[in-house]
């Protein structure tokens, strides 16, 4: 640790005097050691891990300038967004039906889909796209290509006049996806 991030330590410490009790950071850990389990990442990730990064997100936010009335709610709170975070991140690819199809990684690895192994599946899964019906290929393209999250689709789709819950973008894209399994599935891999 370096002197500046060990007075960086003390000043938090002084600040906010929660940080020096030993019972209520165990709490913490805990409940950090839970949401991991939950989330099926406790292997990966440690309950200090998420201390370690929601603390350096409070020393960053406090030298922004924010104020933290109640810090071990705060830190609780981040601990879930940084779980949340790093849940997506590790399940950021999602497969389709079969264990060798990954959409995502398919369509998102523009520069590798000319490899002669993803090449032809490639070609394969632009052809199912192609069979699907117009709104349906483009609510994949944005969700699975475009990695856009359903409220930016519903704000692209607002800002088109479109005006659609992001309850019903959801369901519209999982029978988009059903429907792009069987276009796949019976079309083009029984060739």
């Amino acid at each position: 640790m370096t002197p500046a991030e060990s007075a960086t330590a003390q000043s938090l410490e002084q600040q906010f005097t929660e940080l020096n009790d030993n019972n209520k950071l165990i709490v913490l850990r805990h409940f950090y050691r839970l949401r991991l389990r939950q989330y099926r990442l406790l292997g990966k990730y440690e309950p200090d891990d998420i201390l370690n990064e929601a603390i350096s997100r409070l020393d960053k936010a406090v030298k922004l300038g924010k104020i933290i009335y109640n810090v071990l709610p705060w830190l609780r709170q981040t601990g879930l967004n940084i779980i949340n975070e790093w849940s997506r991140e590790h399940h950021k690819y999602r497969l389709i039906d079969s264990p060798k199809l990954d959409l995502e990684s398919i369509l998102s690895s523009e520069e590798n889909h000319y490899e002669h192994d993803d090449c032809e599946l490639y070609m394969q899964l632009y052809q199912a796209l192609q069979l699907l019906d117009i709104d349906d290929r483009r609510l994949v393209i944005l969700r699975f290509y475009k990695q856009l999250s359903w409220q930016d689709i519903v704000k692209r789709l607002a800002e088109k006049n479109i005006h659609l819950s992001e309850t019903t973008l959801r369901k519209r894209g999982s029978r988009a996806l059903a429907t792009l399994r069987k276009i796949f599935q019976e079309q083009i891999l029984r060739y």
